[in-house]
Parts: structure tokens; C-alpha cells; sequence
């Protein structure tokens, strides 16, 4: 195995795990792309808002997927805080207890994320979602299980951090069978020294990132699982009930491999249908984030 799959490798399950992130269920929509310019060169990892409505226009309503990694530019989180002000509500995931203190319950999840965040934020030279987003807004709603709820969830279905760490290893075996040398690195990695990128280290990550077929071979089948489906469930609960309440436009921030089976549910729950997809630059690369330097 060569030393650009490895360090793909843990970057991938590093990320996966600090964004709380699980596989993608089949899905026509695209929820996470990179932006190249006229010359192949890689201008930013983008991240889809991907808007829902029902069939009957007269009934007003709107639904919008906004995908996250939770690692990011702070004009990306500029950029979400006034979307999150166009709300009615805004349901958001964070595994706490319902009713805990917005502030407190962050700031915990920060203290435990803490090493890898600063090592991950400082090395991309990115900034952190809980430092970005303000959680005490008044039309922000918890839409997520609590810590007590997850691990009960996760022990029916027989999850654990043991289970999810045999996966990767066989995933990375599977992984090294399929390209023992290693060449679709190496061609990523040609890609981008070709295209004379600056952070090429930061864009290799980014395209990375686009590629989810190795964290579903980890985190096994997501409408099934404890983190992606049970979760996603309580969301759609969630959901139901704003709607129920009279919100009108609403939308669900969640990491963006929750999108496809939360796309699914939207469409055979909610009864919604697709409408339009909005992009958003999560990381500038290269000249791009020059540029806006």
C-alpha cells in the first residue's frame, strides 16, 4: 500500500469521524463537488443547499438539505449564518440531551473534538463549525438524538468504535486488493502538481473528500445504522412537527453524508420532490483561495 493511500486513508476516517459522518445511500443528487476552472485546476471542494418543496405549490413550503463539513473557510460560515437568519426554523444536529443548554453542550463537543480540530483546522489552515455558527439563535431547533439515545440505538443494531474499526481495516485491505500500486493516488496526486496547485496537500484532502465509497464500506449501510438512520429519523420527526407547528421554510443542517438517505426520507416520508440546488464554496484552493487572501 502505498503512502499516499495511507495517509488518505486516516485523513478520510479522521474527518469521518469529527464530522460525525456516515455512508451515502444511493442518490441521484449530488450533495459535495469540486469546482475546476477552465484549466482542470481545482477552485474550491463545494458543498450543496439542496431545496424540496411539495408537489401542491399553494401549500407554501420549502425544505433545504445543507450539507456541512465541519471544518471550513470562515466565509463559508459567514455565508451559512445569514442563509440560518432566512429561516423559520433551522433544525441542526448535535447529540446532546433535548433541552440541555445550546452553549454548554458545544462547548463539551468542542473540549472532546479539541486536539484533532486545532491539528486538522491549523494544518488546512481552516476554521472550526463550532467556532463559526452561533447554536442560540431563536429559530434553531435541536433535531438530533441524545448521547443516551444514540448508544442505546447503536447496541439493537450492534454497532460499536470496535466494530467500526475492523470495518476500516478490512475496507483498507479491500482497497489495497483493487490497487495494490496505488494508482489512483498517484493520479490524483499528478493532477494536481500539474496543475501547479500551492496547497496541494489541502486539494488532494478536498478531492478526497468527494470520494464516499470508502466511509460506506466502514460505516456499513446507512439507513439501517444507528449513526446515520436513527439520527436522520429523529430529523425527519423533527421536521414533521415544525410543519406541523406552521413553519413554512425550514431548513436541515447535517453533515453532508447524511444528505442521500435524509433526501430519501424527504421523498417518501414528507412526500416532498426535488427543486433546485444552490452551491457553496466550503474550502477555496489554490489561486481561488489566493485570491481571497
Amino acid at each position: 500500500m502505498t503512502i499516499i493511500t495511507k495517509t488518505f486513508q486516516a485523513i478520510s476516517g479522521v474527518i469521518a469521524l469529527v464530522a460525525a459522518t456516515a455512508v451515502f445511500a444511493e442518490s441521484s443528487t449530488t450533495f459535495t463537488r469540486i469546482a475546476e476552472d477552465d484549466q482542470n485546476r481545482a477552485v474550491a471542494l463545494q458543498l450543496a443547499v439542496v431545496t424540496y418543496v411539495p408537489k401542491d405549490e399553494r401549500l407554501g413550503l420549502s425544505v433545504d438539505l445543507i450539507g456541512a463539513v465541519h471544518i471550513g473557510d470562515p466565509a463559508y460560515y459567514a455565508q451559512l449564518n445569514d442563509l440560518f437568519a432566512s429561516y423559520d426554523a433551522l433544525l441542526y444536529e448535535l447529540v446532546a440531551p433535548d433541552g440541555a443548554v445550546v452553549s454548554e453542550s458545544v462547548a463539551r463537543r468542542k473540549g472532546f473534538l479539541s486536539t484533532t480540530q486545532v491539528g486538522l483546522t491549523k494544518l488546512l489552515d481552516l476554521s472550526f463549525q463550532l467556532d463559526e455558527i452561533s447554536y442560540d439563535q431563536a429559530n434553531f431547533v435541536h433535531a438530533d438524538l441524545s448521547p443516551s439515545e444514540l448508544k442505546q440505538s447503536m447496541e439493537e443494531r450492534g454497532e460499536s468504535l470496535y466494530v467500526y474499526f475492523w470495518r476500516l481495516f478490512y475496507a483498507s485491505v479491500d482497497d489495497y486488493a483493487k490497487d495494490p500500486l496505488g494508482w489512483n493516488d498517484m493520479q490524483k496526486l499528478t493532477k494536481v502538481l500539474s496543475a501547479g496547485q500551492g496547497d496541494s496537500f489541502k486539494t488532494l484532502i478536498a478531492y478526497e473528500m468527494t470520494d464516499m465509497e470508502q466511509i460506506q464500506k466502514v460505516l456499513g449501510e446507512d439507513s439501517s445504522s444507528a449513526v446515520i438512520g436513527a439520527r436522520n429519523q429523529r430529523a425527519i420527526d423533527v421536521l414533521q412537527r415544525e410543519i406541523s407547528s406552521g413553519a413554512k421554510r425550514i431548513g436541515i443542517f447535517y453533515g453532508v453524508a447524511h444528505m442521500p438517505d435524509l433526501e430519501e426520507r424527504l421523498l417518501d416520508q414528507v412526500g416532498l420532490e426535488y427543486g433546485e440546488t444552490t452551491w457553496l464554496d466550503a474550502w477555496r484552493l489554490g489561486s481561488a483561495a489566493t485570491t481571497d487572501q
